[in-house]
């Protein structure tokens, strides 16, 4: 069970990171309108790397955020995360 600074630091983490898929997506649907606009294509390359820092940061430290990032052989870590109504 993690203690209060750990939940905090790891809520922190998952707002950030759902701050960035958020950026991502919406630049994602700008290119399908936009598909020669250089600069939402380079912000999303941007943010789209930023994105994929915090989640590896993110279930390095604080574990899987979806069933496929499951990495170990030998035990489901899926359950190892607190479930929402833990925290």
């Amino acid at each position: 069970m993690m203690n209060n600074m750990q939940n905090r630091e790891r809520e922190c983490a998952l707002r950030q990171l759902m701050a960035y898929d958020f950026v991502q997506l919406e630049l994602n649907l700008f290119l399908d309108t936009h598909p020669n606009n250089q600069r939402a294509l380079k912000e999303f390359h941007h943010v789209n790397k930023k994105a994929a820092e915090l989640r590896e940061m993110y279930e390095r430290k604080f574990g899987p955020l979806t069933t496929s990032a499951v990495k170990s052989e030998e035990e489901w870590a899926w359950v190892k995360s607190p479930w929402p109504w833990e925290n």
